[in-house]
């Protein structure tokens, strides 16, 4: 099996961190638009809030 470099802050193969970052562009959008609506008292089902990694040193 070959090793592929990886992004430290992401995981994600290093030649494919480009790739990924623009297809989440679309979706940190939503994301944003979601977190615009007034939902008064009413909490999300749902909370996102991706964490980056901790290093392991």
């Amino acid at each position: 099996m070959q090793e592929h470099a990886s992004d430290p802050e992401t995981l994600v193969a290093a030649e494919r961190v480009a790739a990924v970052r623009e297809a989440f562009k679309v979706i940190a959008a939503e994301i944003g638009k979601l977190r615009g609506l007034d939902l008064g008292d009413h909490p999300p089902a749902v909370v996102f809030r991706p964490l980056r990694r901790k290093d392991a040193s």
